[in-house]
């Protein structure tokens, strides 16, 4: 009784945060070619631009350039360091559950020396409208 309770208990929890992205995209960048989108909200547009420039020891160095500040980050595969996140919005009083991007770095392609990226977008509240950038 206590297993099948159990299941079931992980079950409801793996759907519940199953339906909590909005967006999933998947991008393969080659080093230094930018992914960019733009992140529309509150009547305001602001561009979120990152891309790789190291992939050495199982370590990937991404740069990311939102709201005109550079930060870099170190992720690892199969690894607690896997992933950043952006808050898109501030938190205030009334809102605890800000939307975010959660960037993930899923593989990497050692033929075409290429990373594997995918790209969630947590808005419960429906405040965020991504556009995805094309390169000229």
């Amino acid at each position: 009784m206590f297993l099948k309770s159990f299941a079931i208990l992980c079950l409801l929890l793996h759907v519940s945060f199953a339906q909590e992205w909005k967006t999933i995209k998947s991008v393969s960048l080659k080093k230094d070619n930018l992914e960019r989108l733009l992140v529309k909200s509150e009547g305001n547009q602001r561009l979120l631009e990152f891309r790789w420039t190291l992939y050495a020891n199982d370590n990937l160095i991404v740069l990311r350039n939102f709201d005109d500040i550079v930060t870099q980050h170190v992720l690892k595969l199969n690894h607690t360091n896997q992933s950043f996140r952006i808050k898109l919005l501030s938190s205030t009083a009334y809102k605890i559950k800000v939307p975010y991007i959660l960037i993930k770095f899923t593989d990497f392609d050692y033929k075409k020396k290429e990373s594997q990226f995918d790209i969630f977008l947590r808005d419960d509240e429906e405040e965020i409208q991504l556009e995805y950038l094309k390169d000229e």
